[in-house]
């Protein structure tokens, strides 16, 4: 059975070990321990997550399958791509959807991005967009999906490693009258 809720402070513990774990369970086979570590140290501590849980701005909610933590959705409310302001004003940015491997085939991340949309209908955002590496075909057939479109490059840092091979995803919302 699934369950998901918006995390809140005392859900810290099981935010750092999923956001954390998931990384590392995707990221290690492609860009090896060293480099996902060194990642993790900088930007996936306890202190990070602290600060975001007390961001009005920035949104996490938690997965669990059969009690189970099995991944989560962050969200960041007016994370505009610079050159890209020309598709709205008021964006909303999904900065990791992230599941252990075992979730994929339960629909757990179609879930997250149900929530990622209701967010992004009910406070009237005209864009959801998000970052993903462009050899990652199943994430790009996922937002696809959901009516997401490539519409620009985008450049992500771990550690020492630059990679140029990221897109950006977005999705024009309807306005609701």
């Amino acid at each position: 059975m699934l369950t998901i809720w918006q995390a809140t402070p005392k859900d810290l513990p099981t935010l750092l070990y999923l956001a954390q774990e998931t990384f590392r369970e995707k990221w290690i086979p492609i860009d090896g321990k060293e480099l996902v570590e060194a990642y993790i140290q900088q930007n996936m501590q306890i202190s990070h997550f602290q600060n975001a849980l007390l961001n009005p701005d920035i949104s996490f909610w938690i997965a669990f399958w059969e009690e189970k933590p099995c991944g989560y959705l962050k969200i960041i409310r007016n994370a505009i791509p610079d050159k890209y302001i020309h598709l709205g004003k008021n964006f909303l940015q999904i900065e990791k959807l992230y599941l252990f491997a075992f979730a994929h085939r339960l629909k757990i991340g179609s879930e997250l991005m149900k929530i990622a949309l209701q967010v992004a209908q009910n406070e009237n955002f005209d864009v959801l967009w998000l970052g993903v590496w462009s050899k990652n075909e199943q994430a790009i057939r996922f937002y696809e999906k959901f009516g997401f479109q490539k519409i620009g490059d985008w450049i992500f840092i771990m550690g020492d490693k630059i990679c140029e091979d990221e897109w950006i995803m977005a999705k024009v919302l309807p306005r609701l009258q």
